[in-house]
């Protein structure tokens, strides 16, 4: 049935074109928090995590180029992007496998405390931190008022008027909850990805199943 073929075709070609905007947008979204952890000094705190985010953005762009591109010819080339879609399904399983809150808290407690110690032998250390997370010092401004006196970076700042009183939270508690927050919405991003790819894998075989059906026709 040509109509049928022809609503596949263009369904398909619009799911892809959501995918490769939802594969640029992730692999804006790695390069962004790739240079944030960068800037905050934390290169050994990434993990390769963001590596494997951006890997994962780009074979997702291809997926989408390829099962566009196939069904606008009328290829079946569909079925390479089918391979790459089971691939990312794969990838997102073993991401949420690994999905481990408790080991994340700990690298970052290791990271801000690594910070802390540089702070402690070297004033400013913490400057990035306390402007960013909005805390100071490692639990509090009150480790800065024991051994020495708290920065202009622990005081919220308007038009270069700083507040009178520094900020009350600790950067251990501000950073652990900001990371953990993200950590979180990777988690249930990587479990939307797995539902969205499989009904892409599911609209790309119905395709392909009419691709093939139109020449089998024709061989009787």
């Amino acid at each position: 049935m040509p109509t049928l073929q022809v609503c596949l075709q263009w369904t398909a070609v619009v799911f892809n074109t959501f995918t490769l905007i939802i594969g640029s947008l992730a692999a804006l979204a790695g390069v962004y928090e790739l240079i944030y952890k960068l800037d905050e000094g934390s290169a050994t705190h990434i993990d390769f995590e963001k590596i494997r985010q951006l890997t994962m953005a780009g074979t997702l762009i291809l997926a989408a180029v390829i099962g566009c591109s196939g069904a606008f010819l009328g290829s079946i080339k569909v079925l390479q992007h089918l391979v790459l879609l089971v691939c990312l399904i794969g990838a997102h399983i073993y991401r949420l496998m690994h999905y481990n809150e408790a080991r994340h808290v700990n690298t970052t407690e290791e990271f801000v405390m690594g910070i802390w110690l540089k702070e402690l032998s070297h004033s400013g250390a913490m400057h990035q931190l306390e402007q960013r997370y909005e805390c100071c010092g490692n639990k509090g401004f009150s480790d800065y008022t024991s051994t020495m006196r708290a920065p202009q970076s622990c005081f919220h700042t308007v038009d270069g008027v700083h507040a009178l009183y520094p900020y009350t939270e600790g950067c251990m508690s501000a950073v652990k909850r900001a990371h953990l927050s993200i950590y979180r919405f990777e988690k249930w991003v990587h479990c939307g990805l797995i539902g969205y790819e499989i009904i892409g894998i599911i609209l790309g075989i119905t395709l392909c199943c009419q691709l093939t059906n139109k020449p089998r026709r024709y061989t009787y």
